[in-house]
Formats: structure tokens, sequence, C-alpha cells
């Protein structure tokens, strides 16, 4: 073996136009490679994090010297980029400097005293207001006093209270409660809303608006006399020019009032609105609740009504209206496939892959891009004669991505592949096909767990995705609808080549998410009906109890469709404790580490659930014969074999049948954003006895007083009641349903929010 050269390495990148090679980055790279292969011998190189540290400071010194000064942070970049091109070359191991991160700690308290400061000159300008207004009575005094009380008594950012304002009608309006949009361009009445009850603090304001304003429903109250804005931006705009406006009236009329030192320092709207961002927290509305309103997009509400004032029995979660009516001719039963599949779980194993491996990504589908740019001077690569070429560089990239991940079939693989779609059919730019895959590639995307196997997608991983990608980034509205869309495209370009095809693209409006298409969630009433006719007319081991148990895993335990496919018989633990049956539900494997998780069965469902569980996995056992470990015997399959059914087999049909019973917007999928709303519902409950009154289904099994402190002392843990006051309780529900933190859960599964929200403000200081 020949001893490693690094003349003949940069002639070798030369010839391939490597980005490290260009013009302003040549110097600094023959250097660096001709430093760092210094030490190779014919057996290769490896370059201990020491060395590349001396390598560092060589190069920061070589910079200085050279008359070239350079940041340590710039000198760092640099040796990291060079670094992992050589560790691509066979022999060479380089250990990649680490870049500290520094982490931002979440508190919902002002971060600064000057900003601590103005939050309590804003709280006491908030208790004049209402006299300021009342001696003015005009719409846009009232409408000063409304903004600054969405601000400080309900938490609403300022993007998210422009947006309301701008849409404000009296169809937004009913009996106290409003409807925030969900998203700036929601639409009553089908778009995503918030609806949230005022306090008495802030409905006085709004209904006096109400009461001067005349016109129809949908018509602006909050709009200007003269002037037609029909566009939210203009909208928007109108409503900052006048909050400024009430502000320094405000301000300047109450220059003489007793208490003008109190509110000493504001000066205009934004002053006002920076410091009462705050006050809800320090008025003892728990952080969670403070902040929940601050940035679109906002949790979305289920349409289905659940108070015990409405007729929540006469609606059906499949349609926006119609009742549920069980007395009709039920569905007949599905009739399940003969597909089968082994039992348990097949887990992805990504330990082998280098700790870089979503930069290598990035850079081997950014030098596909390069390379194909050098096949021609236009930006254009859709001719018959660069078809061979294009060829043969997709056919090299390929082997090249597959060599590092390990398997067909990646994400990183189908972008390779879609980029070169988008050159060739599509007929785009070279810089198109860059911005598109730049776009849905950000680092924090590819490191989410379940992104890589494209196999593995489904509605709630997309879902999961796009919720963590755009929770690490701070993109504007306009780049999230760009990614939304992007992504939306590239699932479609799969799903035309036979993958993803249950899968629901992105949509393209800001911040909406597939989320939204579930919000009509199915209610105790709307399950029992489903479970009454199955699990009552059944034989042990009869189709009727498999139907049963399936959706009970998914509206009571909250499980997945693939984890319910992949159970097997060891993984249910049924015991006793206390004189009570437990039973444990064990999901081994999924999608991400924090898919696996054991699930108290017993304290989700009613015993019932338990019981006809129990009689099914004896069913089982004794059905397979004693010629197999309990292990490698399925939960859910084909009777007297132990394999799993399919999830063409089993999850499709029970789709279809629940879809003819309960209307068209029903998914398998949906019963886990039911299960985690009716969760909160009553953990809620379980916190404040009262709650459970204002509900229609208070007499639900799942509203009773032990059921209740069930739940609540098994999500406390072993924390008990400071588990609340930490904010851990909430972990532990994210835990459950299988999330790695609550954001995902709260704005994407969460459906019944603004009714504990609501409770909650009443209950609290600013409620009064």
């Amino acid at each position: 073996m020949l001893k490693l050269n690094a003349h003949s390495l940069l002639g070798q990148w030369k010839e391939e136009r490597h980005p490290l090679l260009r013009p302003h980055r040549e110097n600094d790279t023959r250097w660096l490679v001709a430093a760092a292969l210094e030490s190779a011998t014919a057996s290769g190189l490896m370059l201990d994090l020491q060395a590349v540290k001396t390598l560092e400071k060589d190069f920061f010194q070589w910079r200085q010297e050279t008359g070239r000064s350079i940041s340590h942070r710039q000198a760092q970049c640099r040796v990291t980029r060079v670094l992992q091109s050589l560790n691509e070359q066979p022999h060479i191991t380089a250990v990649l400097p680490p870049r500290p991160v520094r982490s931002h700690r979440e508190t919902a308290m002002p971060r600064r005293g000057d900003t601590l400061v103005q939050t309590h000159r804003t709280m006491a300008l908030d208790r004049h207001l209402l006299t300021w207004a009342r001696q003015h009575n005009t719409r846009d005094a009232w409408l000063f006093v409304l903004a600054v009380r969405l601000v400080t008594r309900i938490g609403l950012g300022e993007p998210v209270l422009l947006g309301t304002l701008s849409q404000l009608t009296r169809r937004h309006v009913d009996n106290q409660w409003l409807t925030l949009p969900s998203h700036p361009d929601s639409a009553l009445p089908d778009g995503a809303h918030y609806r949230l009850k005022m306090p008495s603090a802030v409905w006085i304001p709004l209904r006096a608006i109400l009461n001067r304003c005349t016109g129809e429903n949908d018509t602006w109250l909050l709009a200007p006399t003269g002037k037609a804005l029909e566009k939210r931006i203009s909208r928007e705009k109108n409503l900052r020019e006048r909050l400024n406006a009430g502000a320094v009236q405000c301000l300047q009329e109450m220059y003489g009032h007793t208490d003008k030192h109190k509110w000493e320092g504001l000066r205009s709207w934004t002053s006002i609105y920076r410091g009462g961002r705050y006050a809800q927290v320090l008025n003892g509305v728990p952080p969670l609740w403070a902040g929940l309103l601050h940035h679109y997009p906002l949790p979305s509400d289920t349409p289905i009504p659940l108070l015990a004032d409405t007729d929540a029995h006469h609606h059906q979660p499949g349609a926006r209206y119609g009742p549920l009516n069980s007395t009709q001719t039920p569905a007949p039963l599905p009739t399940l496939g003969n597909e089968t599949q082994s039992p348990g779980v097949y887990e992805l194993d990504l330990s082998y892959l280098p700790a870089d491996w979503p930069r290598q990504i990035k850079r081997r589908l950014s030098q596909f891009l390069t390379d194909a740019s050098g096949l021609s001077s236009s930006q254009r690569l859709y001719a018959d004669r660069y078809a061979e070429d294009l060829q043969q560089l997709l056919a090299h990239y390929e082997r090249l991505i597959t060599e590092l991940i390990g398997h067909n079939g990646s994400y990183a693989q189908w972008l390779l592949h879609w980029a070169y779609h988008l050159l060739r059919v599509d007929r785009n730019k070279l810089s198109t096909a860059r911005t598109y895959i730049s776009r849905i590639t950000p680092i924090t995307m590819l490191l989410h767990e379940g992104t890589l196997n494209l196999a593995d997608w489904d509605d709630e991983l997309v879902e999961e995705i796009k919720a963590g990608t755009l929770s690490e980034q701070s993109w504007k509205d306009t780049t999230i609808g760009a990614y939304s869309q992007t992504l939306g495209q590239f699932i479609r370009f799969c799903q035309n080549h036979g993958m993803l095809e249950e899968v629901t693209p992105p949509m393209k409006e800001r911040g909406q998410s597939v989320s939204t298409l579930r919000t009509r969630i199915l209610t105790p009433g709307h399950f029992l009906s489903l479970w009454h006719g199955l699990a009552h007319q059944y034989a042990i081991g009869e189709r009727r109890q498999l139907l049963a148990l399936i959706m009970a895993l998914g509206f009571y335990g909250g499980l997945r469709a693939s984890e319910i496919l992949a159970l097997t018989l060891s993984d249910v633990v049924i015991g006793e404790e206390k004189g009570k049956r437990t039973c444990w539900v064990e999901v081994l494997g999924g999608k991400t580490p924090a898919a696996r998780r054991r699930i108290a069965l017993h304290v989700m469902a009613p015993p019932s659930v338990v019981e006809t569980l129990g009689e099914w996995v004896e069913y089982r056992k004794s059905s397979c014969g004693g010629g197999h470990k309990i292990s490698d015997v399925a939960l859910f399959g084909p009777d007297y074999n132990p394999d799993a059914f399919t999830r063409r087999a089993l999850i499709t049909p029970v789709i279809e049948w629940m879809r003819k019973v309960l209307g068209e917007g029903v998914d398998f999928h949906g019963l886990r954003h039911a299960a985690v709303s009716w969760t909160l519902l009553r953990l809620h409950a379980a916190q404040t006895p009262t709650f459970a009154d204002t509900l229609f289904h208070r007499y639900d099994w799942m509203f009773s007083e032990e059921a209740l402190a069930t739940l609540l002392n098994h999500f406390c843990g072993a924390e008990g009641e400071d588990a609340i006051a930490r904010g851990t309780m909430i972990y532990r529900v994210a835990k459950w349903i299988g999330h790695r933190d609550p954001s995902t859960l709260l704005q994407h599964y969460a459906h019944v929010l603004g009714l504990i929200h609501s409770d909650i403000l009443t209950h609290s200081s600013t409620g009064k």
C-alpha cells in the first residue's frame, strides 16, 4: 500500500471539482490536508481529539502569521470541513472537533430585571383602563383596552392578537366564548380554531365593541370607518396603527393620575405589550397556560360539543352535523385479509452510522447537484444529451448514500431520486432543485429517529417530524409555509412511485398541520356504542372480540396501529395488585426510542376492557398450541396461527368499518388523538372536581371518582402532587402516548385544551 499523499489526494479532489478547492478555500484546504497527512503511514492515518486540537491551533496561528486574520470559530469550522472529507477516504479516521451548544433554559418568568419592571408597569396601567375607556366610550378606546387585556389576562402573543382581531366577527363570539384562529389564515366555519371562555375582565371591553357595531355576522367588527380592508395584512397594519394611537392617547390623558408613577416609562403600544406578555404568570396562571397562546400555530379544538349544556349526543365525529344513530341496522363486520407477518417488532439499528451522518447526507446531495451543474453552463439539464451523464451521477451518488446508510429505501436515497426527477422530468433549474432539497433537509429533521427509514413513515410520524423540526427552527411564517409545501411535493413524488400511499401530504397554509384533520374526536358515547355492539355479542375468540379490543387499545391505550400489530402474548402482562386486576401492555419497539413504553391499561380503560383482553390472551395461548413460546405468538393473528396480521389485512378493514358506522372523517390514528384529549380532560377533572360536572360525559366511567384518583396517582408517580407544580406530569403523559416531549402532544394531539384553559382562567386570579 502506498503512503497517503497530500498531492495526489488534492489532485483527485481537483478533478472531482470538490467544493473545498474552490478559489476562496483552496489555500486553506491545501495547508490543512498537508498538515493532517504529515504523520500518515502506509497503513493509514488516525487523528485523535488531541491531534485535531493541535491542528486547529496551528491552522489559526498560520492564518495570523500570513496576515489573514480569522476567528477561532471560523478556524474550527474550516478544520471540520476538511476532516469530514478526509473521513471519506479509505484508511483515514479523524475525530471531528466537538462544538459546544449553548442550551436555552425555558422559563415563563421575565428573564431580565428591566423586563420585570416593565411588566409591573403594564399591570398597574391595566387596572385603570376600564375607567378611562368608559369616559371616552368609543370603539377604538375599547379596542385598546381589549388588546391590553387579551395580552395581560389571556396571554396572547402579538401575532396571535393581531391575527385574531383582524378576523373578529360576531360569529367568533358566542356567549362569552371567543374563537381564536389556530393560524392566521383559518376561516370560519371550517378552519381550525381554539375556543376560549373570556374572563369578565376581557369580556367587558369585547361586549362593549359588540354593542357598538352593527352589520351582518360576517362583517369585520373592527373595520375602520370609510375603509374596506380585505387583506389580512392590511387589517393588521391598520390595527397596529390604531393601537399605537390609543396607547399614546391613554398615556397622555392619564398623565395627571395619582398613580401615574406606577406606569411611568411606558411610551407606546410596543412597551405596553412587552410588559404585558409576562403578566399572566405573575397573576398566578400556571406557566403552561400562560405561554400556550404566544405563537402560531395554536392547538386546534374539536368541533364536537362536549359541555353538559349542549346536545353532544347528537353529533358524530365523521361529519360536521348529523346524529350517531345506533338504532340503524349495524354495518356488516369487515372481512379480514389473509396476509400475515412475523410476530414482534422490527427495529432498524442505526448505531453503526457515524456521528455526523446527517451532515454527510446533506453534503452528498449537495455534491450531486454541484457535479450536475458541471455538465452544462446553463441552469437546465432536461435535454437528452445530458441524460446519460446525469444517470451516471445518479448511480454514483446512490451508491455512496447506500454505502453510508447500509440499506436501500432511505429518505436520503429518495431525496436523491427526487432531485434527479426535478431536473430531468419537471425541468426545473438547478437552483430550484438545490433550494427544494435544502429546504427539507435541516439537521433537526434528519436527527429525528424516524426520518431515515422512509418505509416507517405514516401520517403520525410525518406530523411528529414536522412539529419537531419547526420547534427547533426560528423560521418566519413564509419559510414554514414553504417547508410544508416542499415536504408535500416530495411525499406526492413518492406516492407516484408506489411509496407513502397512506400518508397525507402536509398542507401549504401557514402553520396548518395534518392533525387538524382529526379534531372530530370520538367521545366515550361514540366508543361505547361500538364496544357494546361488538364485545357484548361475542363468543371468546370471535372476530367481534378481536375488533373490539383493537379499537379499545387505540381509544383508551393510545397505541399506534403499527404497535398493536407488533404485540405478542408476552407483551401483555396481566396480574393482580391489592385485590384488583392489573394489565400492562409493553410496547417494546417503535419508530422512535420514545415509543418504547409500558401502558397501564387497567388505569386507562374500564375493567370490562381488561377482562376481555385477558380472555383473548388465554384464547390465543390455547389456540396456538404448546409448540410456540408466548413471545413468538402475535396477540392479533389468524386462528390457530402464531403469525400477526399485516396492516392491510387488519387495520384497513377496521378503518373502513368505522367509517361506515361513524362517518368518513374517522381513521385509526384519530383514536390516539381522542385518547390524549380525554386523558387530559380526566387529569384536570381529577384536580378540579367541579370541572367534571360541566361535561356532557360526566357520568361515564372515565369520570368516576375512583378512576380519576387512580389516573392522577399514576401520572404523578413518586413525586405525588409535586409533579403538578413542577410540570413533570405532562411529560409523563407525553411518554405514555409515545412522544419525546409535550410540545407535539399539546400542539397536535390535544383537541380539548380550550375547555381546560377556560376553567383555569375562571379559577385563577385573572378570571375574577
